[in-house]
């Protein structure tokens, strides 16, 4: 699509207020991402997600040249803090794989072996 027809183009698009208030959540996910706070993360991404599905689910609406590339600018730096949170969870991730994974193994051998105390104890 050319530039002279994308200002009257008929496309599903955030609004330059959900735009704006995607990015506020999304700056706030990757503080919270920070600190750890993993249950927090998970309620703010909800609320992201359902800001990013109200969007999808309203109908086609045209957008301006200015509005297009404000909501370019807006996706761009939300997609590079995207990366961010990503970087920041995955190792956490990982770690609670890793101890899931021992808990199992261990649960396991309890139920194959039972409780390993010596008799008298």
């Amino acid at each position: 699509m050319n530039s002279s027809n994308r200002n009257t183009a008929q496309m599903r698009i955030l609004s330059l207020k959900e735009g704006r208030a995607l990015l506020a959540l999304y700056e706030t996910m990757v503080d919270t991402a920070r600190t750890r706070d993993w249950d927090r993360l998970v309620e703010i991404e909800r609320q992201a997600a359902a800001l990013r599905d109200a969007a999808v689910d309203r109908p086609f609406s045209s957008a301006g040249e200015d509005d297009v590339e404000e909501l370019t600018a807006l996706l761009t730096r939300i997609q590079r803090l995207d990366r961010e949170i990503r970087s920041l969870v995955e190792p956490a991730r990982e770690q609670a794989r890793q101890q899931l994974a021992v808990e199992v193994k261990g649960r396991a051998v309890r139920e194959a072996y039972g409780d390993l105390e010596p008799p008298g104890n």
